[in-house]
């Protein structure tokens, strides 16, 4: 079986579980090299910076590799959100698009 394959068994790569080692190690260089309070001065200049599109990009670049990406699931089952109800099925609304006609040409 090929291991691009459904189903294949996984050949190499890092286990389940074992961190990324370059994003720990530009975790570690920002923790030592930016101390609490100067991180606290940069994050007051990123939210009030003139160019706020760069300045936000590079905040949540810093933030990614200092606490890593957020969760794609629950972490726990406290975390997750509490559904009583089934999901809506709502395949069977038919929709239709109705191109729009400016008023002069009615």
């Amino acid at each position: 079986m090929a291991a691009f394959e459904k189903g294949h068994e996984k050949v190499g790569g890092r286990q389940k579980g074992v961190r990324n080692k370059v994003t720990q190690s530009i975790r570690a260089l920002l923790n030592a090299e930016v101390p609490p309070d100067e991180m606290r001065q940069l994050w007051h200049k990123y939210l009030y910076a003139g160019d706020l599109a760069i300045a936000f990009e590079a905040f949540k670049l810093a933030n990614l590799y200092m606490f890593g990406r957020p969760a794609s699931e629950p972490v726990n089952e406290k975390d997750a959100p509490q559904r009583a109800d089934a999901q809506d099925d709502l395949s069977d609304i038919v929709t239709v698009h109705v191109p729009y006609v400016p008023a002069t040409e009615k």
